[in-house]
């Protein structure tokens, strides 16, 4: 690994890495940071986002980094987030007179990896939504019941990602009009979606199960009873995964649930821009990317074709 020389600022004292995720929303702040902390510990052993002098980054540092990743089989996605997420930190660095242009510029330079994104994830077919719909109703607890079937119609029919879902409050979800503000958005950006009866009835039930409280999806105790404490990234994984488990289906993530929900716009012929504004994306281009409509769907679309 190259190593770095210093560069001496009255700003050294500020780390540039710190003050670019403060700038981030916080859904996406602890991703980003877990980004920067790898990108450390490959320049130097030990290293995290907080320790590494990131005002001596260099052309030759971020090039490694994005052939090391490569190489060792991170996913496309990640690698180019890792390298978005290093020029963010260069960028503030170079505010903060902690780095010349010249060195900024040579980074900014570092292309992105091409390959194959779309292949990452998958959308649930509509039975095992209902087979994952059917379990929430085992649990013993009533107010476990109602939350966890909110939650997924919630994931499956607005779809919002993880860290969207969990910063919820009740004040977010209008019952007259069935509409769910996302106030946290990606980029900060807010957004609104006006969901489906049957969602808007599973958070009606769950509602009246948690109203006393801000948040609108809280944990639970082993007793039943509903605390006042936000529901976390962890516990929503956690809750999915013993869903899926309890269903027998083949494992899925939080954010399949969105590629969901943007599936099934898709196959009832929701224009593409529709979408992309109801998912909360500013490029197009990347809602395409969640779409794993089948491939006997796009059979029967092309034979339908008529002259």
């Amino acid at each position: 690994m190259p190593q770095q020389h210093k560069k001496v600022s009255s700003h050294t004292a500020i780390n540039p890495a710190s003050v670019w995720l403060d700038g981030l929303a916080p859904t996406g702040r602890r991703s980003m940071r877990s980004l920067l902390n790898l990108s450390a510990a490959i320049l130097r052993h030990n290293a995290t986002a907080d320790s590494y002098d990131w005002s001596a980054l260099r052309y030759v540092h971020v090039a490694t980094l994005r052939a090391t990743l490569a190489e060792q089989g991170y996913a496309v996605a990640t690698v180019n987030m890792v390298l978005a997420a290093l020029k963010g930190v260069a960028q503030t660095a170079f505010n903060l007179g902690q780095m010349d242009a010249d060195a900024l510029a040579r980074m900014k330079a570092v292309k992105g990896v091409r390959g194959d994104s779309e292949a990452v994830g998958r959308a649930l077919s509509r039975e095992e939504v209902r087979l994952l719909l059917d379990t929430t109703m085992v649990h013993p607890h009533k107010a476990r019941q109602k939350r966890d079937r909110a939650i997924l119609l919630t994931l499956c029919g607005a779809g919002l990602r993880a860290g969207e879902l969990v910063t919820l409050e009740s004040r977010d979800y209008d019952v007259a009009t069935r509409t769910l503000t996302i106030r946290q958005g990606k980029g900060r950006k807010k957004r609104v979606v006006v969901v489906a009866p049957v969602v808007g009835r599973a958070l009606v039930a769950w509602i009246k199960v948690s109203a006393d409280h801000a948040s609108l999806f809280c944990r639970i105790h082993r007793s039943g009873s509903v605390t006042g404490q936000p529901l976390t990234t962890a516990g929503l994984t956690g809750i999915l995964r013993q869903l899926q488990e309890s269903a027998q289906l083949s494992p899925f993530t939080p954010h399949d649930l969105r590629r969901t929900f943007i599936t099934r716009l898709l196959e009832q012929g929701v224009d593409l821009n529709i979408v992309r504004q109801l998912a909360g994306h500013s490029d197009i281009s990347t809602t395409a990317l969640y779409d794993r409509r089948s491939a006997a769907t796009l059979t029967h679309a092309s034979s339908a074709l008529r002259f």
